[in-house]
């Protein structure tokens, strides 16, 4: 027997939409019987969808259920899906009646390549018919014997079965198969139910048809196919033997041919539900990276697209959202966002690494904000600071480490790429073609590999601005080519990227508290668009901040340009961010200090400090310091006029600054940096007489000890 797939994480609403949809009315939990949604999985690359599908096989794996993969099948047609999935449902179940498909088989025997019916002589066409069955049997006979021989499994679509041989492929498998005389009767009766001629009138124009080099002929072979498929379906389920719908698990339907199959699966649904047909008990389950290929995602005008979150879904949220007079097919599509992981579903993959290394988790969760693969890979790399017998400092460098890439993933799509010791000398950029690479390099070169090498070159750049529209809106992209301006943007939100920005405030330094500032009477509050997976722009920005300062697009003209583009856009508070970015310290810091008197209230100039001090850092970790040490000295380094007449607000903005960064917020329980931000907050309430009690209580927030 083999090893059951790891069970994912997160994804108890999918599980039950699952099981509910295969429950069939008379057994124990009942659902009426209906039509079934066609729901696809949406998510990141990473965020575990194959995983997911694997885990619903297993789950379903006592009743019929079938898995097939579009990434490396290329443009098949429609039929051809529809006998593999047939190929796959018709396994021998323990205690379950085998699932036939007569009308199928006898129609993929009528489109067989070589096949030539004579339309002229009714007998002759039907004696051909049969002869070709007789030769399926008996090719099927020789195939169960093989099979029984080298005990043959592979995964489905690895093992291609010609539509002229599918009973010997379902014998093959050890799939069950009608007799020849059962075939005939039923696939005849059913091919010839719309002629008024000889029943072999249908095959023979199916025949016909398949040797034409018409579009139009081969989309109508396609239909009458997959039209038998659901027919021979709904025959075996209207016997009334079965207490679970059959499931069909389809990864990668944004590749060439996944679409094709699903929209004339609906189409079908729509037509048979206009004959007054019954709901076929089909459940499909899809996966897809890009939402530009799933219908049924609708837009939230410029900014996100909105898509059923999975902690929320049902079958019930499904029906209820069909319109009453439907004008298109869209409402027979379920789109669900697989979602992050939580810090305690991080913390609760991770925890036979807490008792050695208990600062890891929380570190990888802040990090990653959950991504499960890189989850994982972090997961990894934590695992062989351990065995080496590494802490805090290691975990600072762990984005640093090196690993050696290798071809293939495992079942949770994590990569099985061994962790060497940290060293020099790693080449730069995402590789992947021999050597060891940096972690986070080999992260990003994951993350990226379905974009273009422009598209990857210009994300890069447009990781240097706050939110991602303004990069382009800035001129950043200028240097690109057209179509990199042009797609770049719908690339990265059909990709699902960008996401809602996080408030800026003591939750994302290290504090307690956060949302606490959203709404203050400031002037210049930031604007709320889509901001860029904080993950992807971390890696980003480090490849950003390694491009040569002789490159025409690096790190200081990227800032540069961003904050030249918000001064003349009257957007002081955005400018700063990015003269933060550039070091311009001692500007910032005089600018708080003005605004301290300005601003009508504590809460608008914690709302300016917070939003200024989420600036990127060029070089956010220096393992030679500490986080304490290195605020102090970035403050009489960058800011030397204000450290001397404001050092506490100097060394307060610096100690911010770096707290945007989770790995100068070590260790998790009392962070190094919390004890100085505290401190710091303190000190400028002594000095400042109307805002005491405001900074008082910022303080606290920080403070290790309550």
């Amino acid at each position: 027997m083999p090893e059951p797939p790891e069970h994912p994480v997160g994804i108890e609403g999918i599980e039950a939409l699952y099981r509910e949809c295969r429950q069939r009315a008379g057994s124990t939990r009942q659902r009426r019987e209906g039509d079934l949604p066609v729901i696809v999985l949406v998510g990141r690359r990473g965020n575990g969808k194959t995983a997911v599908l694997k885990w619903l096989r297993h789950r379903g794996s006592r009743r019929p259920c079938a898995m097939y993969d579009f990434r490396d099948a290329g443009a098949v047609r429609p039929h051809e899906v529809a006998r593999q999935i047939a190929f796959g449902l018709s396994q021998r179940l323990h205690r379950q009646p085998p699932l036939h498909f007569p009308r199928l088989q006898l129609g993929l025997l009528a489109v067989a390549p070589g096949l030539t019916l004579d339309g002229s002589d009714a007998r002759l066409a039907g004696a051909q018919l049969r002869e070709a069955l007789r030769r399926d049997e008996a090719r099927g006979q020789f195939a169960d014997q093989v099979s029984n021989a080298v005990g043959f499994l592979q995964e489905l679509n690895l093992l291609p079965v010609p539509g002229v041989a599918f009973a010997a492929g379902l014998l093959l498998r050890g799939r069950s198969v009608l007799p020849p005389r059962a075939v005939w009767r039923t696939g005849l009766a059913w091919y010839s139910r719309h002629r008024q001629h000889a029943p072999l009138d249908a095959l023979v124009h199916l025949n016909k048809l398949s040797r034409s080099t018409s579009p139009a002929d081969l989309a109508e072979v396609d239909e009458q196919l997959c039209r038998a498929f659901l027919a021979d379906l709904r025959a075996d389920y209207r016997r009334g033997r079965r207490d679970r719908n059959c499931t069909v698990l389809l990864d990668n339907v944004d590749s060439p041919g996944g679409r094709p199959f699903l929209d004339l699966l609906v189409r079908l649904r729509d037509t048979d539900a206009q004959d007054g047909l019954d709901p076929d008990p089909l459940v499909v389950l899809a996966t897809a990276s890009t939402i530009r290929r799933v219908p049924g995602v609708s837009s939230a005008g410029p900014g996100l697209p909105r898509i059923r979150q999975a902690e929320a879904v049902s079958y019930r949220d499904w029906a209820d959202s069909r319109p009453a007079r439907p004008h298109d097919s869209t409402w027979r599509w379920y789109p669900v966002q697989l979602p992050d992981l939580t810090a305690a579903e991080v913390s609760r993959l991770g925890a036979r690494l807490a008792p050695r290394l208990p600062e890891a988790t929380p570190l990888v969760h802040r990090l990653t904000y959950g991504h499960p693969w890189s989850v994982h890979l972090l997961h990894g790399a934590v695992s062989e600071i351990i065995g080496q017998g590494g802490g805090d400092p290691e975990l600072r460098r762990i984005l640093e480490r090196e690993v050696e890439p290798q071809d293939g993933e495992g079942s949770t799509g994590v990569p099985h790429a061994p962790h060497a010791p940290h060293g020099t000398g790693a080449p730069h950029g995402a590789g992947g073609t021999g050597g060891a690479v940096r972690l986070e390099q080999y992260a990003l070169h994951h993350l990226l590999q379905d974009l273009g090498d422009q598209q990857r070159r210009a994300l890069v750049l447009c990781s240097a601005a706050r939110e991602f529209d303004t990069a382009t809106d800035a001129g950043l992209l200028t240097r690109f080519t057209e179509q990199t301006q042009r797609t770049l943007g719908q690339e990265v939100r059909s990709r699902l990227w960008l996401v809602d920005p996080v408030p800026e405030d003591a939750g994302t330094r290290g504090g307690r508290g956060s949302g606490y500032l959203l709404g203050p009477a400031a002037p210049h509050l930031l604007s709320s668009g889509p901001v860029m997976h904080t993950w992807l722009r971390l890696l980003l920005l480090g490849e950003l901040a390694g491009l040569p300062d002789s490159s025409p697009l690096n790190w200081t003209t990227a800032h540069e340009q961003l904050c030249g583009w918000h001064r003349d856009h009257d957007r002081p508070v955005d400018a700063l961010y990015h003269r933060l970015a550039l070091g311009g310290l001692d500007e910032v810091v005089e600018h708080l200090s003005a605004r301290m008197w300005e601003l009508p209230g504590t809460a608008a100039w914690l709302y300016e400090l917070y939003a200024v001090t989420a600036a990127p850092m060029r070089r956010p970790v220096d393992p030679e310091l500490s986080a304490a040490e290195r605020a102090d000295a970035l403050a009489r380094e960058l800011a030397p006029r204000s450290f001397r007449d404001s050092r506490s607000l100097a060394v307060l903005t610096a100690a911010l600054w770096l707290a945007a960064d989770p790995r100068n917020r070590l260790p998790n329980a009392a962070p190094e940096l919390n004890y100085t931000i505290s401190s710091m907050f303190l000190e400028l309430a002594v000095t400042s007489d109307a805002r005491i009690a405001g900074l008082r209580h910022e303080a606290a927030r920080y403070d290790v000890h309550m």
